[in-house]
């Protein structure tokens, strides 16, 4: 997305989805503000106009979508929707009855699948969903998230192979 459309999103986004902080990150730390991403989900002009977004980002091999549980779910799902790409959708672990799969959705075998989620902050979430893709046989290269906390997820995914595309970067969230 270029800087002249990315003002006017990003603006609408934190009209929209952000909640005046402090909010407690799980190290410990504190945010100002909170992306609150079921906001985003919850609401289908910002939810459409997000989906093609990301759907801009996508590399052109792109062959399927992945988003972990929960806040990747609608997100997965929309841009899905929008391209017509098949998801799958994964779980923090393996489903106890049933199935038994912690993939579920979209047969990924061999297929250029990018993770999709709401957002990157050290990266590690990031990262144990795309191991979890990966080992299940996706061919994994890119995650893309609606925002970058600028905390650290850019180095670390480089550091394991994966490229991370954002649609906004926010720079009060690396403390």
């Amino acid at each position: 997305m270029n800087p002249p459309a990315a003002a006017p999103f990003a603006e609408k986004l934190a009209a929209i989805a952000y909640r005046p902080g402090p909010y407690r990150l799980p190290n410990g730390g504190t945010l100002d503000s909170y992306f609150d991403p079921y906001r985003l989900a919850g609401d289908p002009q910002l939810l459409t106009e997000t989906a093609a977004a990301l759907a801009r980002l996508l590399p052109d091999d792109t062959e399927a979508l992945a988003g972990p549980a929960l806040a990747g779910i609608p997100l997965v799902t929309a841009v899905s929707l929008h391209t017509g790409l098949p998801a799958a959708f994964l779980r923090p672990t393996p489903k106890e009855h049933g199935t038994w799969q912690q993939i579920e959705g979209a047969d990924l075998t061999g297929q250029q699948t990018v993770l999709l989620d709401d957002t990157a902050r050290s990266g590690t979430s990031l990262l144990r969903s795309a191991r979890l893709l990966r080992i299940g046989g996706a061919l994994v290269g890119t995650a893309v998230c609606v925002l970058d906390r600028d905390a650290g997820a850019t180095a670390l995914l480089a550091d394991h192979h994966l490229v991370l595309r954002t649609l906004v970067r926010d720079p009060d969230g690396a403390r």
